[in-house]
């Protein structure tokens, strides 16, 4: 080989060498590329916007689950006397919603005593995660999970946005990371719910009752605000925003609030992952930008973490479709095409720990979750814990009573749909969808049916309890009546052996109740449909 040939040859090679050089790094910047846009393609699967967020989808398993517990437990559960405490104990006699409280406030703990003061007394000293967690399974529940933060800016969780919380004072523990640890040990769902929204001119600052020499508890009590700001931020119901959401500028939460409490779910929702992520009313107050970023925040997290997000919201605080609305003490009178929340409380009068609290018998949880169900709800039971961890003996027995009810006929409830109707009978609870106490005084009788579907089952329960023997006709499934088109081959009842006797005619569906009751207070008819 010549020398000029050698030159040659070898630039050639070189020429190759180069060329496959360049082609590997076009390659590995290609691919770094896609991968780079893949991952900012999760990260941005939802933007911040009404029209992105309403296409978010509410996941079957929240249309499944049917029932779920949280708890209103904090400061205020030392001195039972209801959760707005740290409000009412600076609110003159004459003045606001429990005016009575700031007397009671004086005439047992006296002027010197402080809010900051009871939170020593939160012990929490016989919470244990793990036997609430076995109790909710135990009940029934299928989602569970604690009040993160209520009205009083005092946060259940490690944090390091707001120093006033769980592990800095009272308990020193981690309640809400210790709940999520046994809640989802159980295999349920996880629940965290915020309140905070309220904040914002919370404490009456004005007043001059409150303590504001004490250094460290400073910033606990908030920015001062002019003293019409809690009830003035807006035209109608300012309190709950079932009104207007025009916020008057001079009333409205400033920058810091607004980013702290931004900053406040941000770090449940990035330590604690909550599959359920709830939100009292009154979030109209935070501007519509930081909503959107919060909820888009949220969502966003479905890919990170593999798995399916509900967000609740209450009124109009968001726009439809964003969210599952939640409906406070209320409920839907007909069924919908949309799922539904009910926030309801084990007591009929009290959200949490009282002496004298008036609480519902299991009877009455078990018929309102069954009518919830049948017209495409769900419900959150809400339970009320001691100061020092203790979930009261009667709650603990309700809850496994209802327990027991679902193991025999929560076929009839879990992984249902609704019907054509909800149901039939005599007795209606009036529109109710927020506020008041629902169904308080309201007692169901032998003839009232709610309907739930699961392929060609369906289910009709019988909200109270008939006698022996006693007759019934369903009349949804008269000619001409919504029921009319589906053919019914049989008609058992869950919990029990004995045959049923029924029968189909253009009147309806005959059904006559058993002699021997398998429960005393729901009975479950399951039928084999076909249409």
């Amino acid at each position: 080989m010549t020398y000029a040939s050698y030159i040659c040859t070898e630039s050639s090679k070189s020429t190759t060498v180069k060329n496959y050089l360049i082609i590997l790094l076009l390659i590995t910047l290609s691919a770094c590329q896609t991968k780079t846009a893949t991952k900012n393609e999760v990260k941005s699967q939802y933007e911040a916007n009404w029209e992105s967020l309403q296409k978010h989808q509410t996941p079957e398993w929240f249309k499944d689950a049917k029932f779920g517990i949280y708890f209103h437990w904090g400061v205020y559960s030392y001195m039972g006397k209801g959760e707005w405490y740290s409000r009412q104990m600076y609110e003159d006699k004459d003045k606001g919603w429990n005016h009575w409280l700031r007397e009671h406030h004086l005439n047992t703990y006296g002027d010197s005593v402080h809010y900051h003061d009871f939170i020593p007394e939160f012990t929490a000293e016989h919470f244990d995660a793990d036997d609430w967690a076995q109790l909710f399974k135990k009940s029934g529940a299928q989602f569970a999970g604690p009040v993160a933060e209520h009205c009083d800016n005092f946060s259940n969780w490690d944090s390091k946005v707001n120093k006033y919380n769980t592990v800095n004072y009272g308990p020193k523990r981690d309640l809400v990371g210790e709940l999520e640890k046994a809640i989802k040990g159980q295999d349920l769902k996880f629940v965290t719910t915020f309140h905070h929204s309220w904040e914002w001119a919370w404490y009456n600052r004005w007043s001059g009752y409150i303590d504001t020499t004490d250094v460290e508890f400073d910033e606990f009590y908030g920015e001062w605000t002019a003293p019409e700001t809690f009830g003035k931020m807006s035209a109608g119901f300012a309190a709950s925003g079932q009104g207007s959401h025009n916020i008057d500028p001079k009333y409205a939460p400033s920058r810091k609030f607004v980013d702290t409490w931004k900053e406040k779910v941000y770090e449940v929702v990035d330590r604690y992952q909550p599959d359920l992520l709830w939100f009292d009313s009154r979030v109209f107050v935070i501007p519509e930008k930081d909503r959107q970023e919060m909820v888009a925040h949220y969502y966003n997290k479905e890919q990170e973490w593999n798995k399916e997000l509900v967000l609740t919201y209450k009124n109009n605080d968001l726009p439809k479709g964003v969210g599952v609305i939640d409906l406070e003490k209320g409920r839907m009178d007909e069924k919908t095409e949309f799922p539904w929340l009910t926030d309801d409380s084990y007591a009929w009068h009290g959200w949490s720990w009282r002496a004298d609290l008036d609480l519902k018998t299991p009877d009455v949880i078990i018929t309102e979750l069954v009518d919830i169900v049948s017209k495409n709800g769900c419900l959150l039971l809400n339970i009320t814990p001691t100061h020092d961890g203790k979930i009261p003996k009667e709650m603990r027995t309700g809850l496994l009573e209802v327990g027991e009810w679902l193991k025999t006929n929560g076929e009839a409830v879990f992984n249902t749909r609704p019907f054509v109707t909800y149901g039939e009978g005599v007795t209606k609870l009036k529109k109710n969808h927020f506020g008041g106490v629902q169904g308080f005084g309201i007692n169901y009788q032998a003839k009232d049916f709610r309907f739930t579907t699961n392929g060609e089952n369906l289910y009709i329960t019988q909200l109270a309890m008939p006698k022996g023997g006693e007759d019934f006709i369903l009349h949804s499934f008269a000619t001409d009546s919504v029921a009319s088109g589906y053919t019914i081959n049989q008609v058992e009842l869950l919990g029990s052996d004995e045959k049923i006797k029924w029968s189909q005619s253009d009147k309806g569906l005959s059904i006559t109740a058993p002699n021997t009751f398998p429960n005393d207070k729901a009975l479950v008819y399951k039928l084999n449909i076909k249409q």
